[in-house]
């Protein structure tokens, strides 16, 4: 009987899935990043760290960050790619939306995605897809997301049409939302989902809370976090924060490398 116990407890834990944190680096007209962190493998992997110096070898391992990141995306404002360079590219202002330039996340798409459209919400911007190329994987996801929120850009009434302009041959007089254009509605449109903020701030509380909760907890030395990441739990927070976010951008690089074995 103990024993069948023991296996339906297992079976419900792994009904639930892991416990999903979320790490992000947000620069206001600039560029987002997030981070989707399985923070259940993440305490079974250092729960046995015996000090810092192993604690740090673990955290900062190749396999650490292939298990514990499963999912990362970057945005980039596209007002701020128009005003150079980069406006072949985007065509315009694209109605002052955050262009998805790198997302990857098997399995996790649609909980990445939510992070996402929350987080949007929350700070009241506008996700689009990336102006150039979209993966069928991705198309498919902004398909859903179409379907799932009425929170977009452009708006549906006049001057606009309801989706972006397009630059080449424009037929809407404002200029902010001209922009290079798919073809294809759920692809030419910004989005956020006010449906969502719970489900970011969910993820956000998890990620506050593991290290102080779940990790600090397992050792016993004097001092351990401060020496770690310092002495001010802001600076804590945000050494933590950069970690996560940059081994989310190499894990999306050695996926490219790998010649992107995943759906985008």
């Amino acid at each position: 009987m103990k024993l069948l116990l023991e296996n339906w407890r297992e079976f419900l834990k792994e009904e639930q899935g892991p416990l999903l944190g979320v790490s992000v680096d947000f620069r206001q007209g600039y560029g987002l990043e997030i981070a989707l962190i399985n923070l259940t493998y993440v305490k079974n992997q250092l729960q046995d760290s015996q000090n810092i110096d192993e604690f740090i070898k673990k955290i900062s391992s190749k396999e650490i960050r292939e298990e514990a990141v499963v999912g990362y995306i970057e945005t980039i404002y596209i007002p701020l790619l128009a005003k150079g360079t980069g406006l072949p590219h985007v065509g315009g202002q694209c109605s002052d939306t955050y262009a998805v330039v790198r997302a990857m996340g098997p399995g996790m798409g649609e909980k990445l995605y939510n992070a996402l459209l929350g987080f949007a919400s929350a700070n009241h911007i506008y996700i689009s897809s990336d102006r150039e190329t979209v993966s069928p994987g991705a198309k498919k996801r902004w398909s859903k997301i179409d379907q799932q929120t009425d929170d977009e850009v452009p708006a549906g009434s006049e001057p606009y049409k309801g989706q972006f302009d397009d630059y080449r041959n424009p037929t809407t007089e404002p200029k902010d939302d001209d922009c290079k254009i798919h073809g294809i509605v759920h692809l030419d449109k910004g989005y956020q989902d006010d449906k969502q903020v719970d489900f970011f701030k969910e993820l956000e509380y998890n990620m506050n809370t593991f290290f102080e909760n779940e990790i600090e907890p397992l050792f016993d030395e004097p001092g351990f976090f401060g020496q770690l990441f310092g002495n001010t739990p802001q600076n804590k927070a945000e050494k933590i924060k950069t970690k996560l976010i940059n081994f989310g951008r190499r894990k999306f690089i050695d996926w490219e490398i790998a010649g992107m074995p995943w759906n985008k």
